[in-house]
């Protein structure tokens, strides 16, 4: 495994090496919906909106170890994906580039294991249009684990959206001291749990 992802790191690499220029694209890489358990393992879908075409990808993450890459379009479309710890790699080997995107669409899946309250992307971040031109992407998004401590519901995991399935989920438990819906970790659910959801209200950011 580890001589296929260093092959593939050299291929993607060469790619680079060989580029011609880089596109100015309306391009972005950023979270799709995401679940972490409890044991810190998660998985994410990561968006990609551009309006070039892209053959293959590399980016460093932060905050996180990367255990896995799959599904998604290309995925599903037989690109070769690998992964090490803090890097994800992506090509063609003879299936067609990935088209314009002009909304986001879901191009893999990661698992991974937390390490860190903020899960971005590092600065190694490169992705290849045909024939062989790096574009331009904006990486900028993260997900702030610290800022989404009232994403509850369901337990153990969160959905990345704090809403009514929070409010319900207090309201089942209310009073409970043995709850793991307990938002602020006082031990019981109250009044004070309710008004960390109704103040983180929203997707998480």
């Amino acid at each position: 495994m580890m001589q296929i992802l260093n092959a593939s790191i050299i291929a993607v690499s060469t790619l680079c090496l060989i580029c011609n220029g880089q596109i100015s694209a309306a391009c972005t890489l950023t979270w799709g919906d995401y679940e972490i358990f409890a044991d810190g393992s998660g998985s994410a879908e990561l968006l990609w909106t551009c309006d070039q075409s892209m053959l293959a990808f590399q980016f460093d993450v932060a905050g996180f170890e990367l255990t896995n890459l799959r599904d998604g379009w290309c995925g599903e479309d037989g690109w070769q994906l690998y992964s090490g710890p803090t890097t994800a790699i992506g090509f063609t080997l003879g299936q067609p580039p990935l088209p314009p995107a002009p909304e986001p669409v879901h191009f893999v899946t990661i698992d991974f294991v937390v390490i860190d309250d903020r899960l971005e992307f590092a600065e190694s971040v490169l992705f290849v249009a045909p024939p062989d031109e790096v574009i331009e992407v904006d990486w900028t998004d993260f997900i702030d684990l610290a800022e989404c401590t009232a994403d509850i519901y369901p337990k153990g995991t969160g959905d990345g959206i704090v809403g009514v399935d929070e409010i319900l989920s207090l309201l089942g438990d209310w009073s409970s001291t043995d709850s793991p819906y307990d938002v602020d970790g006082d031990g019981a659910i109250g009044v004070d749990d309710l008004l960390m959801v109704l103040s983180a209200w929203g997707p998480c950011e």
